[in-house]
């Protein structure tokens, strides 16, 4: 069964989104949308990775924020790189299928 298809001006906006919230080096969609299996329940599974010294619980706010009209369900997530690199090798770690099944949307 195929997947609903996302359109590339949503991409668009949510990427023009998250980069006026932070300064993300990386926004890689993960999950059922990225792999095309998506149905009309599933939300948009994004990964931003930031250098940043903050928190992990406190650092996704200013994106969903940015994120509030979208509407749509969407589950953020803020990593580090030096974080992502600890667990990138971690075998059944959602770091390493979000990586290997993700699709980058932005990159520095």
């Amino acid at each position: 069964m195929a997947g609903i298809k996302i359109a590339e001006p949503t991409l668009q906006e949510i990427v023009q989104s998250l980069l006026t919230a932070g300064r993300p080096d990386k926004i890689i969609l993960f999950g059922s949308t990225a792999r095309g299996q998506s149905t009309i329940e599933s939300d948009y599974d994004l990964l931003v990775v930031e250098n940043t010294e903050q928190p992990r619980h406190l650092r996704a706010a200013p994106y969903r924020r940015a994120l509030k009209n979208l509407g749509h369900p969407k589950d953020i997530l803020v990593w580090t790189m030096r974080e992502i690199t600890e667990w990138q090798n971690v075998p059944n770690a959602f770091i390493t299928t979000a990586l290997r099944e993700g699709r980058t949307l932005y990159e520095r």
